[in-house]
């Protein structure tokens, strides 16, 4: 049976050095203590307030693809010194941004950058729940629950339909363009703040805002208001009511039907709040980003043909405020952020066909 070989070791390593939160890097070294003596010389740091994170080593043959790339741009530094992007890919890296934070993802582990403060890293995945079940804690309690194949199905798709209502709640805050009443223009100035606002508002506080712009489409209105309805109960009581006791058979088939019909539900209402969002995107795009097109965030053709429904279903003639003009130029380009949503990929009436 043949046996992969392992990499040829070269004697360097990648390190994480935590500073002040804005500063931390990587460096590559020999030790840590030689990782420590790079950013506290070249930054002025002591060496006391730095924390230093062995990464991985570097294999020989990544150590001398970097020399050759170095030496063809003229621009090869000696190590130990800072780990560069090409590098870090090389490890393989991933880079993300989170917050106007920048993080970089490495074998499990999150090396966080420009925060206020230092950030200490932090694991997730498969090595996060290698180290939680080595813990003695969750050795003496992981037992302590024990579910059924149908109430584990349940679980999944009540995880999908609560990520569904945070699809929907995140859409309705970013849709700058349902803040066009009087009552809202008088609340906030900006449309940053707009959004802070909203996000702390309940859906159904969102909602009564949004009815004080808009004449809503009658079908999309009871929509909404049964969608509001089952959401609640949703979060705050389905699998503690008495009608759907997820431990009995009778209850389990009552939750079924409750979670296969909100999602249901919750698909115009998806549709409509994904309308007034791409509409806000094109607005800024067309108005307040006339001037600085490098910020604009071009929507797809099946995005633009979305619009439309929102001018069917939100009956207003369009006079947005002052203020939208004057702040959302520096931040239309972030505006399309939604990353994929778990109720995207797994439906859950497929789901319930795996358990009847």
């Amino acid at each position: 049976m043949w046996r992969t070989k392992k990499p040829k070791r070269s004697g360097w390593n990648l390190y994480s050095v935590v500073s002040d939160g804005d500063e931390d890097c990587f460096v590559v070294a020999r030790n840590i203590r030689s990782a420590l003596r790079v950013e506290a010389e070249y930054c002025g740091f002591d060496p006391t307030e730095l924390s230093v994170y062995r990464v991985k080593p570097i294999p020989a043959p990544i150590v001398t693809a970097y020399a050759k790339r170095s030496a063809n741009e003229n621009r090869h530094h000696r190590w130990p010194w800072y780990a560069d992007d090409w590098l870090l890919r090389k490890m393989g890296a991933q880079f993300g941004e989170r917050e106007s934070l920048l993080e970089v993802l490495i074998d499990d582990v999150v090396y966080t950058r420009g925060a206020d403060d230092p950030v200490q890293p932090r694991t997730i995945g498969r090595k996060y729940l290698t180290e939680f079940r080595a813990n003695k804690a969750f050795a003496h309690y992981g037992q302590e629950d024990h579910y059924s194949t149908m109430q584990m199905h349940l679980f999944t798709m009540l995880g999908i339909c609560v990520a569904r209502c945070q699809e929907i709640e995140h859409l309705i805050a970013h849709s700058f363009i349902l803040g066009v009443s009087d009552a809202e223009r008088r609340k906030y100035e900006t449309i940053r703040d707009m959004i802070r606002g909203w996000r702390h508002k309940t859906l159904g506080q969102m909602l009564r805002s949004i009815e004080q712009g808009y004449e809503i489409d009658p079908t999309v209105h009871a929509s909404l208001n049964l969608f509001l309805s089952m959401r609640n109960r949703l979060v705050h009581e389905l699998t503690v009511d008495e009608q759907y006791d997820i431990t009995a058979a009778w209850g389990q088939d009552e939750t079924l039907a409750f979670l296969v019909f909100f999602e249901f539900v919750s698909r115009p209402v998806r549709r409509a709040f994904r309308a007034s969002f791409y509409a806000s995107v094109e607005y800024g795009n067309t108005y307040l980003l006339r001037d600085d097109p490098a910020k604009r965030q071009k929507l797809t053709k099946r995005q633009q043909k979305e619009i439309s429904l929102f001018v069917a279903y939100f009956n207003q003639e369009l006079h947005l405020p002052d203020w939208v003009k004057g702040e959302l130029a520096p931040m239309a380009a972030n505006l399309l952020t939604l990353s994929p949503c778990p109720a995207e990929r797994y439906s859950v009436r497929r789901l319930a066909r795996t358990t009847v």
